[in-house]
């Protein structure tokens, strides 16, 4: 495995974990503001996800 696609899935997988606890977070918190914009960051990493996924994919 080439070292750059190993960092990246490593990137990936630390995005997901991220999106993940942000979630949980989001979940917790009783201030609507903080909720939305720890949501907001998951979707976002989560989108950030998918075109990572998509670039390495298109290396091979």
């Amino acid at each position: 495995m080439s070292d750059y696609r190993q960092l990246v899935e490593e990137s990936i997988q630390k995005c997901e974990s991220s999106a993940a606890g942000l979630r949980v977070a989001a979940k917790q918190v009783a201030n609507n503001t903080a909720k939305n914009s720890f949501e907001q960051a998951a979707k976002e990493l989560e989108e950030t996800v998918s075109k990572c996924k998509i670039a390495l994919k298109q290396l091979y």
